[in-house]
């Protein structure tokens, strides 16, 4: 499917063949994940800094980061959507998703590409359409109707 968010016309998403040695392109690795990109040329815009891959990080140390990190996402929206999921689904998810969530937060660079993605307005591009971002899709339809105007207590 064709995206029309930011992200993706910013960056050119696309896995290199091994013989492309002309590439500029950077290449992010998150444990077993390698995101490859071709960067946007335009000398008005910005370049976020890679996320760094945090090794062997304890899964109590991973979860109590992402738990702090999910409140301070950007926009209050996304705010409110990833601190409500990972207070009720973070305890229970494993070690792969938590893995996949930690990347979704800290690797987009738009706030409003990911509250289109989760809201299901656009189309996550890959890495991003995942089994994570699913559920967080799932989660932003609240067919519970569940309140969730503030962020859950610490």
């Amino acid at each position: 499917p064709k995206c029309s968010s930011i992200l993706c016309q910013r960056l050119q998403l696309r896995l290199l063949s091994s013989d492309d040695k002309k590439s500029r392109n950077i290449t992010t690795m998150f444990g077993d994940i390698v995101i490859e990109y071709e960067p946007f040329r335009d000398d008005t815009e910005f370049t976020v800094p890679s996320y760094p891959s945090r090794l062997n990080e304890p899964e109590d140390a991973l979860r109590a980061r992402l738990t702090y990190q999910s409140r301070k996402r950007g926009i209050a929206e996304n705010c409110l959507i990833l601190s409500t999921f990972f207070s009720e689904q973070g305890p229970n998810l494993p070690r792969k998703l938590v893995d996949q969530f930690d990347i979704l937060i800290n690797t987009v660079d738009s706030d409003w590409d990911l509250y289109y993605w989760m809201t299901g307005k656009d189309h996550p591009p890959p890495p991003y359409d995942n089994e994570v971002m699913k559920m967080l899709m799932e989660f932003t339809q609240n067919k519970d109707m569940k309140d969730r105007t503030q962020q859950p207590d610490l």
